[in-house]
Formats: C-alpha cells, structure tokens, sequence
C-alpha cells in the first residue's frame, strides 16, 4: 500500500477542530473557490459550548456542533452542499463516477473497519469521509485521500471492491459533494461581515473553562483522568477554532492587533494541549502552571472581543 502526502496547508486543514468531513471537504473547496476563508467566521465559539459540549455532555471532539460549514455560508461564496443517502455502492458508483469526471472528487461516507491504511483496520467499526479523486477504469481502482496514522492527509490506492466494502457496510451510506453557483464577489465580504458583526452582538461567554479551571479539573462527579482527557478534547476544540478564526480574521478584519492576539493564543493553548496531552498518561497536570496559563488565555480573550468589536465599529 502506497502512501502519498497530499499537498495542502497541513496547518490550517487540521482535525484540531474541524471534523473528517469538513477537513477534507474544506481542502478540496480551497483549491477551487478563492473566498473559501469566509467560511471560518463562525470560529468565534465561545468556551461555555467547549464546556457543555465536550465536558457536561461528554460529546467526542468530532461530534462537535457549530455554526461552521451552514448552508448559508456556503451558498455566499458560491457553493451548494449536496448529502445523498445511497443503499449499495452498486448504487451510488454512477453518481460517483459523474461527480468526480465533473467535479473532481466526491465525499464518501465508509466504515474504516475495511480500510488497510486506517488504524481501526479489522478491529473497529468506525464511520468515517474520505475523498475519492479519480477512477482507473482499467485496473478498476480508487484513487483516494484520507488521514494517515499521524492524521496527515495522503493518497492512497484501493481495489473498487475495498471501497465498495467499506461503504457497503457502513450505518451511514451517503455521497456528499458540492456543486458551483454564481455568486457576487463584492456581497461575499459585505455579507459575511454583516454575519460576522451579529455573531459579535450575540457573543456571550463566561470563559469558566479559563477563568476557573481548577473547579473544572476537581469536578467531583467525573474521575481526574477521565476529567483530563476531556479537558484536552475541549482545548483541542478551543485552539483549532481559534487557528481558523485568525484565517478569517487575517484577510477580513485588518487589523495586525487582533491577528497577533488570536496567534498568541493559538500558541498558549497549544501549550496547555501539550500539558494535558502529557496528563492522560500521567493521570494529572501541575495545577499551578495550568491556572497561570489559562489565567493568560482568559485575558487573551478579553482583548480578542475588545479588539474584533472595536474594528467592527469602525466598518
């Protein structure tokens, strides 16, 4: 089995954040549509859902739910998202071969279980998107990308009866792809923005996860680890949102103050990632040092708001 790094901005495209769906479909939609980073406006996530999400309800990271890739963005920048539920590969292989002639690739829901390069490969079942790129006829094979061990993008090539196992035994059987409309270059900023500034009017978070995260971490009725290894998935959550939002905030706002506070924080969350990451081997984190740094990123946030306001004012 080969394994080819696919070119593309390992570090924006990440699964920090953005789900296996969304990764891979928001890297196909950046080599084909210019105003891609418009979608990243939602990104300002408030802290309060990282903690209902991901730590009260206990939700995987890749369950995470947010206003990012809605409709409505996608259609601003010229975009319609198609989810089509197919019984069999037989079925759906049609509109896969015309989506991916027409196209150039098309999203397909598996079960990693049948897939030789996925870690789950004969030993769980996992509902998974990858990306099928091209089709060789004469070998009769898949040409597709997806997550490598290390969660870096690669190509791989499959047998069809490979990708049709893994579709055919899926729970979720579906075709995902995305067709291109008209749109108006010049509504694409100003709608978004207008976006932008009610998601900035709406904004409201107690930054408990930062302010307070001791009570977080002694919470009495989730075991330390367990409590540790959710606090990750929740800064995990928190950082990649944040990387996106600077996408956003860099080409959008204008403002060299909020990028180079939105790339501080990117940084200092990183940092405590790495202090968890080290925790859920060790079954606990230096209490002290975690304060301190979210103390830092708390203040962090406050300037963040401050600052995206105040630019807001002035559009």
């Amino acid at each position: 089995m080969r394994e080819v790094i696919y070119p593309y901005d390992r570090g924006l495209y990440n699964r920090s954040f953005l789900n296996c769906y969304q990764r891979q479909s928001m890297v196909m939609l950046a080599e084909r549509v210019p105003e891609v980073h418009q979608l990243f406006y939602p990104c300002l996530i408030s802290t309060d859902d990282m903690v209902e999400q991901i730590i009260r309800l206990q939700r995987p990271r890749y369950d995470f739910e947010s206003r990012f890739f809605e409709p409505a963005d996608l259609a601003r920048i010229g975009v319609v998202s198609q989810d089509v539920p197919v019984d069999s590969y037989a079925e759906a292989r049609p509109l896969l071969l015309e989506t991916v002639a027409e196209q150039g690739y098309a999203l397909l829901v598996v079960d990693v279980f049948y897939l030789p390069h996925c870690p789950e490969y004969r030993v769980k079942h996992v509902v998974h998107a990858i990306t099928l790129r091209e089709f060789d006829a004469g070998a009769r094979e898949w040409s597709i990308i997806d997550d490598n061990r290390a969660s870096v993008l690669c190509t791989y090539r499959y047998p069809e009866e490979v990708v049709a196992a893994s579709y055919d035994n899926n729970e979720r059987r579906r075709v995902r792809y995305f067709c291109s409309t008209g749109f108006d270059p010049d509504e694409v900023a100003g709608g978004t923005g207008r976006a932008f500034s009610e998601l900035l009017r709406g904004y409201r978070d107690t930054r408990r996860l930062l302010s307070s995260v001791d009570d977080v971490i002694g919470c009495p009725w989730v075991a330390p680890g367990r409590m540790i290894s959710l606090l990750h998935d929740a800064f995990s959550i928190y950082q990649g949102s944040r990387l996106c939002l600077r996408e956003y905030a860099s080409r959008a706002v204008g403002d060299g103050c909020v990028d180079a506070v939105l790339g501080r924080i990117v940084e200092r969350a990183v940092a405590v990632q790495k202090q968890l990451l080290v925790g859920t081997v060790t079954g606990s984190v230096d209490p002290s040092w975690m304060r301190s740094a979210c103390l830092q990123l708390a203040s962090d946030e406050d300037e963040l708001l401050h600052r995206l306001r105040a630019a807001d004012s002035e559009r």
